[in-house]
């Protein structure tokens, strides 16, 4: 009877520690370390002390993730003008479910100016991806998330809300 009360009393404290300290971990950028298709590495700590767009999707929504990707950062360096180099832009793959074809297309894509993707082979940043949307964070010059959506398409609202939050980060 008392291993029992024990017992339960130590799973009760566990479950109050992880549910405590989990929102703590998802407010802030999630610890990665990868590569881009050049093969420039990059960690969650490199990226920090400047505001960070951090955007995202599966290998099969690779159109949407291009498509929308590329419309959000081009926008933004249109906006930011001269302060957009005081952004860091960083748009990843998830690859845990490539292929052959996809390898051999990554590999003949070293040689264009294509904007960087980071590679995720491990799925270190799959957690929130959702099948057909990007996920898009926005977190501080110290890794704390200030914004978070899923998005099948950018639109100008969303363009000047992303404006908005990094305007004042910067």
């Amino acid at each position: 009877m008392m291993n029992d009360v024990f017992f339960v009393q130590r799973r009760w404290l566990l479950i109050v520690l992880v549910s405590f300290f989990a929102p703590l971990n998802a407010d802030s950028i999630p610890q990665f370390q990868m590569k881009d298709q050049y093969g420039q590495s990059y960690s969650d700590t490199s990226v920090k002390g400047k505001p960070i767009v951090l955007m995202g999707c599966f290998l099969r929504d690779v159109e949407i993730c291009r498509k929308q990707g590329r419309k959000l950062y081009w926008k933004m360096q249109n906006l930011l003008w001269k302060e957009s180099n005081k952004v860091n832009f960083l748009m990843y793959l998830d690859l845990k479910e490539s292929n052959k074809i996809v390898e051999e297309y990554i590999e003949e894509s070293k040689h264009k100016q294509y904007e960087t993707i980071l590679l995720d082979r491990k799925g270190q940043l799959t957690n929130g991806l959702t099948r057909g949307e990007v996920y898009i964070r926005i977190y501080n010059k110290s890794g704390k998330l200030l914004s978070s959506i899923y998005k099948s398409e950018i639109e100008e609202t969303l363009i000047q809300e992303v404006y908005e939050i990094l305007k004042k980060e910067i």
